[in-house]
């Protein structure tokens, strides 16, 4: 279990239960937002060659802003990575907090409920504990799923077996990305549009698969822990193909950028090929 002590595990149970507490106060925080008027910016307005695609809204910064305030009284000889203020990131400490406070904001500020909050903590680059806020759960309703390394998934504390609901008769299971012909008769394909809460639903089972071609690291921090934890494969592509995930380079986390598949075992290999 890459050398993880008893200690490391106290501890990441510890950063669990506050990564749990935290998601929780940034999805209250974002349900409120959801009556009120917002301002949107986009960040690669500056293009002339295409519309702008890749929203920001004050909700974003602010949610980034309250949970990054929490972690610094919280532990502050910790790091934070956030997706909107990457650019102050200092690398060089043991610890680092990868936030992405609204995750699916193309979603979000259209209205569309089904985006999330993804918090994790990486000890050199491991995850080690994970939690993600989403509006939309597979049991209906916002939770938060959260782990630690080598403990269990759970949904709002209550543990889950990875498996999904037991289901008589279904004949086809969904997955995110675009499957083969010849996987027609499983799998059905559907674009969501949240990253992180994709992939806690593979690790609950209501998803078979989740690929992204291009994520940021705080894309998938939070929802390869997760998986991990649901026994689900995640498998990273980089310059030797695909590769079971390991860890992340800690000297690469905020230009890290790699395909991830986060998968159902029996179906993994087909949708690396």
């Amino acid at each position: 279990m890459n050398n993880f002590s008893e200690t490391d595990q106290k501890l990441a149970q510890e950063f669990e239960n506050f990564a749990y507490n935290l998601a929780n106060k940034a999805g209250k925080q974002i349900v409120a937002s959801l009556s009120q008027e917002i301002t949107i910016s986009y960040k690669d307005s500056s293009s002339k060659n295409i519309n702008p695609r890749d929203p920001v809204s004050d909700i974003d910064r602010a949610v980034e802003k309250m949970i990054s305030e929490e972690i610094k009284k919280q532990y502050p000889d910790h790091a934070f990575l956030g997706e909107e203020f990457s650019d102050v990131f200092d690398d060089s400490k043991e610890f680092t907090w990868v936030v992405d406070p609204i995750d699916g904001t193309q979603n979000f500020v259209n209205g569309l409920p089904f985006f999330s909050c993804s918090i994790s903590i990486l000890k050199r680059g491991l995850p080690i504990a994970a939690a993600i806020w989403g509006v939309a759960t597979h049991m209906g309703m916002p939770g938060v799923y959260h782990t630690h390394l080598g403990g269990p998934l759970k949904l709002d504390d209550q543990i889950l077996d990875g498996l999904g609901r037991l289901n008589q008769g279904k004949m086809r299971g969904i997955v995110t990305t675009p499957v083969k012909e010849a996987q027609l008769n499983s799998l059905e394909y559907r674009n969501l549009g949240s990253t992180a809460l994709e992939g806690a639903l593979v690790a609950a089972g209501a998803l078979q698969a989740s690929k992204n071609p291009d994520p940021h690291i705080w894309d998938v921090a939070a929802c390869i822990l997760l998986a991990q934890s649901a026994k689900c494969e995640v498998w990273t592509r980089g310059q030797k193909g695909w590769e079971l995930f390991d860890r992340f380079n800690p000297e690469e986390l905020v230009s890290w950028r790699q395909s991830t598949l986060i998968a159902n075992p029996e179906i993994a290999e087909s949708l690396r090929n």
